[in-house]
């Protein structure tokens, strides 16, 4: 039986029957899809943020410098490098933080307007941002050493590899202290 709806079982509720109400397997894909749509138009500012924000050389430029500077020595291309870390970023950590909100209000007790507190709600979206941290963190560390990686593009592959070479499984949770509070 659901929490939510205590004629709904819980097994109705991920696989969803109700054309009005979302499964949870239909909430994490749409969060899913629309992320990864998004990024893919918003990488290449964030392409530049990145260079802006490692390089003093790419600071001095200001973003219209950098994005003539990387066009003309990389290539158009270069604007998207990372995206398909990007993607994979965005179709764990978004889906997860999007779509395991409502599971998370329930667990915490929001089920009637009585019981729904503030205290509840952001402890729910903390707990769902703090999960699709865990799995997006790894996306997120490979995308950023790869938007920040001048010259030719660098494969999503090789990066993981020399990322787990020389910093170990650990490589890939730099920062997860500071994602999940920013979740």
């Amino acid at each position: 039986m659901s929490l939510l709806n205590p004629n709904k079982s819980n097994q109705q509720m991920v696989l969803g029957s109700s054309p009005m109400q979302p499964s949870l397997f239909q909430q994490v894909g749409m969060a899913g899809a629309a992320a990864v749509i998004t990024v893919t138009f918003i990488h290449p500012i964030d392409v530049i943020k990145t260079r802006i924000q490692i390089s003093s050389e790419y600071g001095a430029l200001g973003m219209g410098g950098t994005t003539k500077k990387i066009v003309s020595s990389e290539g158009l291309t270069a604007l998207w490098k990372g995206v398909n870390a990007a993607w994979l970023r965005e179709s764990s950590y978004t889906s997860l933080r999007l779509g395991l909100y409502e599971p998370c209000k329930i667990a915490f007790g929001c089920t009637t307007p009585e019981t729904t507190t503030f205290l509840k709600k952001f402890a729910a979206g903390s707990a769902a941002g703090a999960l699709g941290s865990l799995a997006g963190n790894p996306f997120d560390v490979l995308k950023t050493k790869m938007m920040a990686t001048e010259g030719a593009v660098p494969s999503i592959t090789s990066t993981a590899k020399d990322l787990l070479k020389n910093q170990g499984m650990g490589g890939f949770y730099r920062g997860i202290d500071s994602n999940i509070m920013r979740a």
